[in-house]
């Protein structure tokens, strides 16, 4: 008999091809502060020793039966710091970035004419992932398999470099400049998933982090975040595309559901079925639980809250139970009732 582990995958799996399945499959999308919090692993550890990185996420995920696999984690700064981003930690070690001066300051596009790609080999966060990439696959641990680092949308790295506000602003009063950075993130993208594809093999599929994009009109969002997307893939063909976005983005559903993503985790506050619908079904939905309400409930209201989570998805397993975000400061007891009530939930 299979074990949980391996349901949820082969559900998962079923979902996103559109396969009929058995039952619903759970997402979580784990990040530092989880493995931090179930650990205590030291963070500058964590981000600048690959073991340690390895051996605090096998450690968490056999806290959870092992469901989800190991990856390279440099929280969100990858590509903005081969683009001169600045990297600051706060008193608890959580990474960020800030914006790059000389890209902040610029007046007009001719101003960033020595704006080049970064470069993924660099002594950058984007070169620390790909040595914590390769340190992980050489040493894996049997039953699990890595997966690569997350990539950053395009208009989300370019809001970091730049500076959010100011990179909205562009989008309206500044299209060229705007169009200049995004094409210069783009490429740096490009080339930090060749050198992971290059480690890895092949790359099945990769994980978009693209909240800010939501800043945009829907019209805008089509006429620059959708082109972004099509480019950023032209050479990776075969490769799924996951995107992460629970910022309020219930505008620009329709788009997300046109934009190549085989599935979408969305924000709480939209409900399955609405999400559904604003998508035409066309991509598999990750969410329907707020990580809040899940730090509060207890064991046994996180499971019978998960099942009329499930009930509401209708039968329709393009519905994955997910928290609308990261599972951060969930207790292990609540996520594990998640992975019984949808195991438990047969369709």
């Amino acid at each position: 008999m299979s074990t949980l582990r391996e349901r949820n995958m082969r559900r998962l799996r079923e979902s996103i091809s559109g396969e009929k399945s058995d039952g619903h499959a759970v997402f979580n999308f784990y990040t530092f502060p989880f493995f931090n919090s179930i650990t205590g692993v030291n963070l500058d550890e964590y981000f600048h020793n690959p073991k340690v990185t390895l051996e605090s996420q096998i450690e968490a995920l056999e806290k959870v039966d092992g469901i989800g696999n190991p990856l390279p984690d440099m929280g969100a700064v990858a590509e903005a710091s081969g683009l001169g981003g600045e990297v600051r930690f706060d008193d608890a070690g959580f990474i960020s970035v800030h914006p790059n001066p000389k890209i902040a300051s610029a007046s007009t596009v001719a101003d960033l004419d020595w704006l080049e790609p970064g470069d993924p080999y660099g002594d950058n966060y984007m070169g620390k992932a790909l040595k914590s990439l390769e340190y992980m696959v050489d040493h894996c641990p049997e039953g699990y398999k890595i997966n690569p680092h997350p990539i950053m949308g395009p208009f989300t790295v370019g809001a970091s470099i730049r500076g959010i506000s100011q990179f909205s602003m562009d989008s309206i009063l500044d299209p060229d400049l705007t169009q200049k950075i995004l094409d210069v993130v783009i490429e740096t993208e490009i080339r930090f998933m060749k050198a992971q594809e290059k480690i890895l093999g092949s790359l099945h599929h990769i994980f978009v982090a693209d909240d800010l994009s939501a800043f945009l009109s829907e019209p805008m969002y089509r006429d620059i975040i959708l082109p972004g997307y099509l480019k950023m893939f032209e050479d990776f063909p075969n490769t799924q595309r996951w995107l992460h976005n629970d910022s309020t983005a219930r505008h620009v559903a329709p788009a997300i559901a046109d934009s190549g993503m085989v599935a979408w985790q969305y924000l709480p506050e939209i409900e399955p079925m609405d999400a559904l619908e604003l998508t035409g079904g066309k991509i598999s939905l990750l969410g329907g639980l707020s990580p809040l309400d899940l730090q509060k409930w207890s064991e046994e209201e996180t499971y019978d809250n998960c099942t009329k989570v499930l009930q509401s998805f209708q039968g329709n397993n393009k519905c994955v139970l997910a928290a609308g975000g990261s599972v951060n400061q969930v207790p292990i007891p609540n996520l594990k009732a998640i992975f019984k009530a949808a195991d438990d939930f047969k369709l």
